[in-house]
């Protein structure tokens, strides 16, 4: 597919051309309907929901773990952003209110210009743990802040915090971040310099497709909101920076695969024009979770065409697809819960029941014996262990009769995007979004 010169932005519609017969549609809509209420996967839900519910404070603190001597103590704002995103769905906007209110008076009373990576708290008080700038993190802080906006609610809140969030957007997509000019090595995209991957465990200081498509979506958002409150100013402003970034993407992360556009995962920095990453992963959905991306969709479905067709496992009749994939087609034995529910939401969007099936299916097996929702999960034993490198011949050999096993069930980040899937799922089959309590 030949990319035109064109910059098209849309939101993440239902893609055109999916034919099945009436019989068809009622038989897997009553199939997943069913999976979703029995009591495996609803009292996962439901355990999992006012699991994440029930933790947020009065104050709107949001601790990332429920577990004690955790790897993840403190709050994590990227959390917070996609908390709102599944507030909004499931109709919480109080709670959404006070979990953005609480980061949002700590910056404010820190003098902090940016959104921090771990705000902790101690004797009831509130405490920067950790001040590395994740500009992902910021992004979805904006996001969730103007996805709450455009809902109509909470007026007072969002017109006292419209230029406290305004700046952080001007800050997000400045010179500093959105690296554009003519020379070669600033391609139009926005730097993260501690990009928190799952890949090799550290950060990277790269071009991620996350953090250009959050920044993307929340550009998008507060250009609305600009022009509702008559702020012309940012509304042009922020125009012109998503026409760049939009033009760096369409020009630095795609890269053709069997025949087809497809995004990369990352643009790595070499000093010029960057080199392109090969690898595939969870990543690649990220356009899914921000609900936005800068060009036809049919990118993103070719890009999902080409990891499921390559790298979909089967293990024991469970399919899935592994955290991180390889330029040299070797993969972790490894399902991240962030990524299966981006996957879940994309066959919900693409209207593929199949996979559907399959990724409850997933969730089911790996969680198996957990109240609530994992971090991750992997295939253990015969030698293998968290996060080895595999190839399809391992899987089909010594691995075709392992068992899932889990880490830290109850992970703030994993279990909301988690329950934001389900709940999107379940409303588009006539289900109530917000569970009842088990």
């Amino acid at each position: 597919m030949k990319i035109k010169t064109l910059i098209i932005l849309v939101l993440l519609i239902p893609v055109s051309g999916k034919s099945y017969s009436q019989h068809s549609i009622e038989y897997n809509r009553n199939y997943i309907v069913s999976k979703l209420n029995s009591n495996e996967l609803n009292n996962l839900y439901s355990n999992t929901y006012y699991s994440v519910l029930d933790r947020l404070d009065s104050d709107g603190y949001f601790p990332e773990s429920i577990i004690e001597g955790t790897t993840y103590p403190g709050m994590y704002p990227r959390t917070i952003g996609a908390l709102i995103l599944l507030f909004i769905e499931t109709g919480r906007y109080e709670e959404a209110e006070r979990s953005l209110k609480c980061l949002l008076d700590f910056m404010k009373n820190k003098g902090l210009y940016y959104v921090p990576h771990v705000v902790n708290k101690e004797n009831g008080k509130l405490i920067l743990e950790d001040d590395i700038f994740q500009i992902d993190a910021q992004a979805h802080i904006i996001l969730g802040w103007s996805r709450l906006a455009l809902e109509g609610k909470n007026k007072e809140f969002i017109d006292t915090s419209w230029l406290q969030v305004a700046e952080l957007m001007d800050k997000t997509c400045d010179r500093g971040n959105l690296l554009y000019s003519r020379w070669s090595g600033a391609p139009k995209l926005v730097l993260n310099t501690a990009f928190e991957h799952s890949r090799e465990g550290h950060y990277w200081v790269t071009y991620d497709l996350l953090t250009q498509s959050f920044v993307g979506a929340a550009l998008d958002n507060m250009i609305k909101l600009a022009k509702l409150r008559n702020d012309n100013t940012h509304a042009k402003h922020w125009d012109e920076k998503l026409r760049i970034l939009s033009e760096g993407i369409n020009n630095n992360m795609l890269l053709e695969r069997d025949g087809k556009q497809t995004y990369i995962e990352m643009l790595i920095p070499n000093g010029n024009g960057g080199n392109k990453y090969t690898g595939m992963g969870w990543v690649n959905f990220s356009p899914v979770a921000a609900g936005w991306q800068c060009m036809d969709q049919q990118v993103l479905v070719n890009t999902v065409d080409y990891m499921e067709k390559n790298y979909l496992q089967s293990t024991n009749g469970i399919y899935w697809m592994p955290t991180d994939i390889f330029p040299d087609g070797k993969f972790v034995n490894e399902v991240v819960g962030k990524g299966i529910g981006w996957q879940l939401d994309f066959a919900r969007i693409t209207d593929n029941n199949k996979r559907i099936y399959e990724i409850l299916d997933l969730i089911d097996v790996s969680n198996k014996g957990s109240r609530v929702y994992m971090e991750f999960a992997w295939l253990d034993g015969n030698g293998y262990k968290r996060n080895t490198r595999i190839t399809n011949e391992d899987v089909l050999g010594k691995m075709k009769d392992l068992k899932w096993k889990m880490r830290e069930a109850g992970n703030g980040e994993q279990n909301v995007w988690f329950c934001w899937a389900i709940a999107r799922l379940r409303k588009s089959m006539g289900l109530n979004a917000e569970p009842k309590r088990i």
